[in-house]
């Protein structure tokens, strides 16, 4: 069960880094694979993913479709040409519920801290299934203690650990996009910063204070009911977001956002969406770009971004 879990708890601390990560979305498939001495992008890839292939969430199933899946990261495997069976994977954000919880201090003993944070949880979720599993990390800074908290459904998870064994790969480290975005922004020493991570049906806002994770928040662009949602519109609920995020650090914090990262995870062309939201956007808005340092072109750097965030560090 813990497969997966135990290396979301790890997120921060891991040592040993796999070689090839993958990433999971409900629109497109993502790997890459670096050179064990230069840490140099060796082999990428991109692929769009059919519709309804993947369909992400907590407490539902998750692939629809598991031998078109399985054809579609095979492709890919071959591209990546790959030495080792061990990777990373990122799987879709919605799969799980992400937390941050601030303490004046824990217990000493991992059980009265896991029956504290469960407590926790289970204020945030009251209906929390009965094969919810979850699994948390320290985040220390000079005013509070925080927890990052992850949690996940069982037979979710079971979902991608059987699908990864039946291709005899073995997943070492698990994350998911916004977490690994962060590895790449707080090498920039940004010092205070709102990280905006876009996606075709959702986005993520993570802030950063003191270095640390202080806040995550996960929205959708559509509700079940709508059956269309314009490009203006989904501009606007990211700028209501973002603003309702600022006001909130700064009531409860007494911190200012210095500056604004964004990543478009857009694999559609000739959507209005960049323009729109540079247009729009009230504050000063820089995309994030690792394009130049690991050798790809525009789109592959915003599309393969997480991956390297996850692995190239």
């Amino acid at each position: 069960m813990n497969f997966f879990l135990e290396r979301v708890k790890n997120y921060f601390t891991r040592e040993s880094l796999p070689h090839s990560a993958l990433q999971l979305a409900s629109s497109y498939l993502g790997g890459i694979h670096v050179s064990a001495k230069e840490k140099k992008i060796k082999a990428h890839f991109i692929l769009p993913l059919e519709q309804g292939v993947i369909e992400p969430s907590f407490s539902q199933k998750n692939i629809k479709d598991p031998s078109l899946l399985e054809r579609r990261i095979k492709e890919g495997l071959e591209r990546l040409h790959l030495s080792e069976q061990r990777i990373a994977c990122l799987i879709p954000e919605s799969s799980l519920k992400v937390f941050v919880f601030s303490f004046g201090s824990l217990p000493p003993s991992r059980k009265e801290r896991e029956q504290l944070i469960r407590f926790r949880v289970k204020k945030q979720l009251p209906l929390l299934p009965a094969d919810a599993r979850f699994s948390f990390d320290l985040i220390h800074s000079s005013n509070s203690l925080r927890v990052l908290a992850a949690v996940a459904r069982s037979s979710v998870i079971s979902e991608y650990e059987d699908f990864f064994a039946g291709l005899n790969l073995r997943v070492r480290i698990v994350g998911i996009p916004s977490l690994s975005l962060y590895n790449l922004m707080i090498k920039k020493k940004e010092g205070d910063f709102l990280l905006v991570n876009i996606e075709e049906d959702f986005f993520s806002l993570v802030v950063i204070l003191e270095s640390g994770v202080s806040l995550y928040r996960l929205k959708f662009f559509m509700a079940e009911s709508q059956r269309s949602f314009s490009e203006l519109q989904r501009v606007e609920n990211v700028i209501k977001e973002v603003e309702n995020t600022v006001n909130f650090v700064e009531d409860r914090e007494k911190k200012r956002v210095q500056s604004f990262w964004v990543r478009l995870g857009l694999l559609k062309q000739g959507s209005e969406l960049p323009s729109l939201l540079r247009e729009k956007f009230p504050f000063p808005l820089t995309e994030i770009d690792v394009g130049q340092a690991a050798g790809l072109g525009d789109k592959e750097s915003k599309i393969l971004s997480p991956l390297i965030g996850q692995i190239l560090r």
